[in-house]
């Protein structure tokens, strides 16, 4: 729970950065976004709640500049909406915009998975370092998951080679990351088959074997029933 009663910075500076923050060089802008972007997926900051700057500001450890900030970018990557005078808002999911999701997605791997077999293309050696590190991962960590799973997929379209396509997977990338994290949640999505899957496609992609690749990415695609039923109408 969160108390309301803490002072929180105001829009003058942020508080100090810790000792790993410097070490890192993370800016307040990055705290905001990726404390806020983790309680949305998390689910901290539920479907269809308003965000509370001050929440965000002690949740974040940073002032209410870098808090709009961030706000700003996640609405333009499509995790909220802003509504004038009520604030930013996190998205709804609906089950008929979750099945428009997982046919545009799976028309554009399908492409990319074609381009790379036909043209040959070479398979970045990203892929297998991705399987391994989310091989690595404790069972409980969905958001490191979640996370490596995203740059899996991008990877994949980004091999293709086709700009255009890759744009347009990226614009998809808010609704997918949250489909991922429900999955995992709901127990639907299990890591070691994801892993096992990854590996597969990569492999058939490496012998550009087209009809493998594409029959790996149909199953590890396919529509889940389960997460769609647990979705508003």
């Amino acid at each position: 729970m969160y108390r309301h009663d803490k002072k929180i910075p105001d829009d003058s500076g942020t508080q100090p950065a810790s000792a790993a923050d410097t070490a890192t060089g993370v800016t307040a802008r990055e705290r905001a976004y990726d404390g806020i972007r983790t309680g949305i997926l998390s689910g901290t900051f539920a479907p269809g709640r308003f965000i509370e700057e001050a929440i965000a500001c002690e949740l974040t450890g940073v002032s209410r500049s870098p808090v709009r900030e961030a706000l700003s970018r996640l609405a333009a990557e499509g995790y909220l909406e802003l509504h004038p005078r009520r604030g930013a808002m996190v998205k709804l999911l609906s089950a008929a915009e979750f099945e428009d999701l997982c046919e545009v997605r799976h028309m554009i791997e399908s492409r990319a998975v074609r381009r790379i077999c036909r043209d040959r293309r070479p398979v970045p050696d990203e892929l297998n370092m991705l399987c391994d590190a989310q091989t690595a991962l404790p069972d409980d960590d969905l958001l490191a998951s979640v996370e490596i799973n995203r740059r899996f997929h991008q990877a994949i379209v980004a091999a293709s080679g086709n700009s255009v396509l890759v744009q347009v997977f990226d614009n998809l990338q808010a609704n997918l990351t949250r489909v991922a994290m429900m999955s995992l949640k709901l127990g639907i999505g299990q890591n070691d088959v994801i892993v096992r899957e990854h590996r597969a496609l990569v492999a058939a992609l490496r012998d550009h074997d087209e009809d493998r690749a594409q029959s790996i990415l149909d199953r590890h695609l396919i529509g889940m029933p389960q997460l769609k039923a647990s979705l508003p109408g």
